[in-house]
C-alpha cells in the first residue's frame, strides 16, 4: 500500500491498475467491452456496485442507515444497484433521486425498477434531503464526465451533504470533480473513501481533487486489459520505479564508477542551493560531486565544505565566450544547472553558448530555468535533458501564468516536453513526470515540503541518478518518487510543519527502502 498525503490507496488486485485513464478514455473503453466484446454493461454494473457496498458496509453496521444519492447516467446506475445489495444486507438503505424517474435509462433504469420492486425507500427530490440523519452517505452523483460547474438541484445537494457529519463514499469520484484535472467544478463532496472503475483517473491524484477523494479503492469490474490497451500510458509512480536505487552495488566498486557530478549555479546570497543539490547528489549515491559556482563563492565554500569540492568557474570576466566552461564540463556523468545560479542575462547567454555543446545529460532547475524561458536553445544537445519546474517557473517557460498550469497540470506537462523536447517533472502536489513513453504522477509527499530549497535537493538526487547511469526518463522517475518518500519518512520523525530540505537529505536512505503493500 503507498501513502498519498496521508490518504490510503488500496491497491487494486489485478496486474496494469496502476493505471491512469482520462474520463473519455474510460468511456471508449466501456463502450469497447459492451459492442465489441459482448460484455453486457449491466454486468459491469453489478460488478460495480458490488464493491460500492463493501466498501460501505465495512463502515456500517447492519440496521444503521444509508443514504444514497443517485444522479442520472451509469454513476446513478451503480448507486442505484449498491442500494439494493446493501438492503439485501440488512441495512436501512434510502435513496434520493436527483432526476425525475422517467428520466433513468439503461441500465439504471433496470435497477431503479429492482429497487421499486423490493420495496426500497426511493423518492426523487426536490430540493435537498431533509431529516435524513444517515450513518453513512453514498455519493452516487454526477461521476467522471462532469465537465462544467455544478448546478441546480445537484449543487443544493452537494451543499447539504458537506453540512452534514455523515461520512460519503464517492463512486468513482467525488462529484464536483473534474476526472481529467482534479479542478473543483463550483462544488464538490469530501469523501472517506473513494470506489473507483478499472483505473484511477487524474482527478483522484491531482489538487484539489486529491484532497476530496479520502481513501481510493481501484476495483475490477470484469473490464479486460484490452478495452484499456490503447488509451495513452499513465500510471502512477510505484515500487519498481526504485528498482535501480536499491541495487546493490558490485563488490569492486570505487568512486570513479559511481558517477561524478557538476553542479552549477550558487551566487552571493544564494550558497545553500548548490550546497544542498550537491550534498543531496552525495546522499544519493554519486561517487563524486564538483560545485561550479562564482569564484567569490568558491573561495567562501572552500573553507566548509566536506564530502563535495568547489571552484570558481563561472567567471564571466576570464571566459566570457563559455570556452573554459564547456572544457571543463566534458568528462562529467551528468550536470546539474541552475541551484542558486546568477540572474543576470551575462550568465544565460554562457549557458546558451555551453550546454546544447555537451553529449552529457543535464538536468535544469531553479534559476537554470529562468535563463532557459529567456533563452530556448539551452536545453538543446546530444545528451539526454530533464527540467523540473515548480509552477511558477513552467509558467514562464510556457509564457503563461501559473493559475493556467495549476488547472490543467497534465496539460502543461505535455507542452512543456513538446516545447523543449525534455523529461519534464512538474513539481507540486502530485508531481507530474512527463516522459516520451509515459506519464506518471507521484502519489507520495506532503505539505511540509512546500518549503524552500526541496527543489534543490530533487535536482541533486536526479543528477545522481543521471550519473549513476538511469536514463532521464528512469532518473526522474526514481527521483521523484524517492525524494517524496524521504519527504515523508522525515515528516514522520518530527512534523510537517518543522520539515526542511536538510531533513529530506538524511532521510534518503530510509525512503529508499521496500514498502509491504
Amino acid at each position: 500500500m503507498s501513502e498519498s498525503a496521508g490518504h490510503r490507496v488500496v491497491p487494486p488486485g489485478r496486474p496494469g491498475g496502476d493505471r491512469i485513464v482520462l474520463p473519455d478514455e474510460m468511456g471508449r473503453a466501456d463502450a469497447y467491452a459492451i459492442e465489441t466484446l459482448g460484455i453486457p454493461g449491466i454486468a459491469l454494473m453489478e460488478n460495480a456496485s458490488r464493491h460500492v457496498a463493501a466498501a460501505v458496509a465495512e463502515r456500517v453496521e447492519p440496521g444503521e442507515r444509508v443514504l444514497v444519492l443517485c444522479g442520472g447516467g451509469n454513476n446513478g446506475g451503480d448507486g442505484l444497484a449498491a442500494a439494493r445489495h446493501l438492503a439485501g444486507w440488512g441495512h436501512r438503505v434510502a435513496v434520493r433521486l436527483t432526476r425525475a424517474r422517467d428520466a433513468y435509462g439503461g441500465d439504471a433504469a433496470t435497477n431503479l425498477a429492482i429497487c421499486d420492486a423490493l420495496g426500497l425507500d426511493v423518492e426523487a427530490l426536490d430540493g435537498p434531503p431533509r431529516d435524513e440523519a444517515p450513518a453513512l452517505i453514498v455519493d452516487a452523483l454526477l461521476g467522471t464526465g462532469l465537465s462544467g460547474d455544478v448546478r441546480g438541484l445537484t449543487k443544493a445537494v452537494i451543499e447539504w451533504v458537506g453540512a452534514q457529519h455523515a461520512p460519503v463514499v464517492a463512486v468513482d469520484i467525488p462529484s464536483g470533480i473534474d476526472g481529467a484535472t482534479g479542478a473543483v467544478l463550483g462544488v464538490a463532496i469530501n469523501a472517506v473513501e473513494t470506489v473507483t472503475f478499472s483505473a484511477s483517473k487524474p482527478g483522484h491524484w491531482l489538487h484539489p481533487g486529491a484532497g476530496h477523494r479520502g481513501a481510493l479503492r481501484v476495483v475490477d469490474i470484469g473490464m479486460p486489459p484490452s478495452a484499456l490497451g490503447h488509451a495513452p500510458r499513465r500510471r502512477f509512480l510505484g515500487e519498481g520505479d526504485l528498482a535501480a536505487v536499491r541495487r546493490p552495488r558490485p563488490a569492486d566498486a570505487h568512486k570513479g564508477t559511481q558517477g561524478h557530478v557538476y553542479v552549477l549555479g550558487g551566487s552571493t546570497g544564494k550558497s545553500g542551493a548548490i550546497r544542498m543539490c550537491g550534498d543531496a547528489a552525495m546522499r544519493a549515491g554519486a561517487g563524486r560531486v564538483t560545485l561550479g559556482t562564482t569564484p567569490t563563492l568558491a573561495r567562501a565554500l572552500g573553507p566548509v565544505l566536506y564530502e563535495t569540492m568547489a571552484e570558481g568557474i563561472l567567471d564571466l570576466e576570464a571566459d566570457e565566450d563559455g570556452a573554459a566552461l564547456a572544457e571543463r564540463l566534458v568528462g562529467f556523468d551528468a550536470i546539474a544547472v541552475g541551484p542558486g545560479m546568477p540572474t543576470e542575462p551575462a550568465y544565460g547567454a554562457l549557458l546558451e553558448a555551453v550546454l546544447p555543446t555537451l553529449a552529457v545529460p543535464v538536468v535544469i532547475d531553479a534559476d537554470g530555468l529562468n535563463h532557459l524561458a529567456r533563452r530556448p536553445a539551452i536545453g538543446a544537445g546530444e545528451g539526454a535533458r530533464v527540467i523540473t519546474p515548480h509552477p511558477g517557473e513552467a509558467a514562464r517557460l510556457l509564457g503563461t501564468d501559473a493559475g493556467a498550469v495549476q488547472r490543467d497540470r497534465l496539460g502543461a506537462a505535455a507542452a512543456l516536453h513538446a516545447k523543449y523536447g525534455a523529461v519534464v517533472v512538474l513539481k507540486g502536489a502530485g508531481t507530474i513526470v512527463h516522459a516520451a513513453d509515459e506519464v506518471c504522477i507521484c502519489p507520495a509527499g506532503n505539505p511540509g515540503m512546500a518549503s524552500a530549497g526541496m527543489g534543490d535537493v530533487l535536482t541533486g538526487v536526479i543528477a545522481a541518478l543521471l550519473g549513476r547511469g538511469l536514463s532521464a526518463a528512469d532518473a526522474a522517475r526514481a527521483g521523484v518518487l524517492w525524494h517524496a518518500r524521504a519527504g515523508d519518512v522525515a515528516a514522520a520523525r518530527s512534523s510537517q510543519d518543522h520539515l526542511v530540505a536538510g531533513d529530506v537529505i538524511a532521510a534518503l536512505a530510509e525512503g529508499a527502502r521496500e514498502r509491504p503493500c
